[in-house]
């Protein structure tokens, strides 16, 4: 009867543990279901018209109003009624990239989506977007923009000990208008319904075919 007692024991523990496993699983990968490639994301058409092309990182406040709606990844800027040839030099927004992880201390992942903006030429600089699931569905917590391919421009993305840390191109070690040989790592913490810089700057080396 005692070894009976234990076993039965065992079982409910087993059953307690994989029940607390199975309920924390939505909550830690529910995110990662969301299809940011076939999304609409909030923007305004002054993120694209820079008369200059950016060189410093900030967040965007207020966040935008309008929409787009990106299809297999790409969101072009052009009319229906454009032919051919004017479409392929139109301006685009491609989703770069997805990165997860825990930004705010609940044990539950955010997304931060990097989106690059080309103009249609040579010029083209970086988007941020860090969503949040919300009621099932993904809620904007902050859009960063960052500046061109060899001047500031967004070069890395991690999450890590809940901060968000993001590598930006030096425009100190810029080599032409294509790249940089070096980085600047940036930390922000999500504090107070904003994302904050924390902690100091880094510098380091940067391959070129990072970018």
């Amino acid at each position: 009867m005692k070894h009976m007692r234990i076993l039965a024991r065992a079982m409910i523990l087993s059953l307690s543990i994989g029940a607390a496993l199975a309920a924390d699983t939505p909550k830690t990968t529910a995110i990662r279901r969301v299809d940011f490639k076939n999304f609409s994301f909030l923007w305004d058409e002054e993120m694209g018209e820079y008369s200059l092309v950016p060189s410093i990182s900030r967040w965007i406040s207020p966040l935008p109003q309008k929409q787009i709606r990106a299809v297999r990844g790409i969101h072009y800027f052009y009319l229906p009624s454009q032919g051919k040839d004017e479409r392929e030099p139109a301006p685009l927004v491609s989703v770069d990239s997805v990165t997860y992880g825990d930004l705010d201390g609940d044990g539950i992942e955010e997304a931060a989506v990097h989106l690059n903006y080309s103009t249609g030429g040579t010029q083209n600089w970086d988007f941020l977007y860090i969503y949040k699931l919300s009621q099932g569905s993904p809620r904007l917590l902050g859009v960063l923009e960052s500046g061109s391919r060899g001047n500031g421009g967004l070069v890395r993305v991690c999450v890590t000990g809940g901060l968000l840390v993001l590598d930006f191109a030096d425009a100190e070690r810029r080599v032409g208008d294509c790249c940089s040989e070096g980085y600047i790592r940036v930390r922000y913490r999500w504090q107070d319904r904003s994302f904050v810089e924390g902690g100091p700057r880094e510098r380091g080396d940067l391959p070129l075919n990072v970018r």
